[in-house]
């Protein structure tokens, strides 16, 4: 499922990531790459928020729509 309908405050793992490499590479250089465990914390205005590491990251509803996770 894309992390964007992810269950808020449920840990998940990235499974897939479907975007061009430069796009690959940042989310992998913010610690949101293949294999990550983030939590949801907010879905407000299409924007998401999500905590990865104890840092909280802010992901566009496009690039949320192109990561794919599974319940951790």
């Amino acid at each position: 499922m894309p992390i964007l309908f992810a269950p808020q405050g449920e840990k998940v793992k990235i499974v897939a990531i479907s975007a061009d490499d430069d796009v690959k590479k940042r989310l992998t250089d913010m610690g949101l790459g293949i294999g990550s465990t983030v939590t949801l914390l907010s879905s407000a205005g299409g924007n998401i928020v999500v905590d990865v590491l104890g840092v909280r990251v802010a992901i566009n509803r496009d690039i949320a729509m192109k990561i794919r996770v599974a319940v951790a």
